[in-house]
């Protein structure tokens, strides 16, 4: 358990990677095609969706072992972030299919995904410190 407790948070670091390199080429443009920037996007959001899942197995086996992490909001901003990524890919398909939206609904779809990229940051700080205040109990 020990072994999923740290690949958890290396995972979603790599799925925040993905995340960020999406969000450079499509706020730069550089190496943009659709397909690209969508592949890239599918797969921070199915890492990232992934990390979720295996975190909520994670704390499970971890209570069930006797120790309960006091993960502030954590688990609520994870499925928050989920809840962005489904209205962000959303957008995506839209602004793609329906190019006469593009003009309005395309500064929504940067900025839900630019706010799941920050909210991966608080994910990052809760979740560290919940680990800390554990081993520290």
């Amino acid at each position: 358990m020990k072994i999923l407790s740290l690949f958890h948070p290396l995972f979603q670091l790599i799925a925040f990677l993905v995340g960020v390199a999406n969000a450079r080429m499509g706020l730069t443009r550089k190496g943009f095609t659709w397909r690209s920037h969508r592949n890239l996007g599918l797969l921070y959001y199915g890492m990232s969706t992934a990390g979720l899942i295996g975190g909520l197995l994670v704390n499970d086996s971890l209570e069930e072992a006797g120790l309960k992490l006091d993960l502030d909001f954590h688990l609520e901003v994870g499925f928050f972030i989920v809840l962005l990524f489904l209205l962000a890919a959303i957008l995506g398909f839209l602004i793609h299919y329906r190019p006469a939206l593009r003009r309005a609904l395309m500064p929504i779809h940067r900025y839900l995904n630019l706010a799941t990229l920050l909210l991966f940051v608080f994910q990052g700080v809760t979740g560290v410190s919940a680990l800390f205040r554990s081993l520290l109990a």
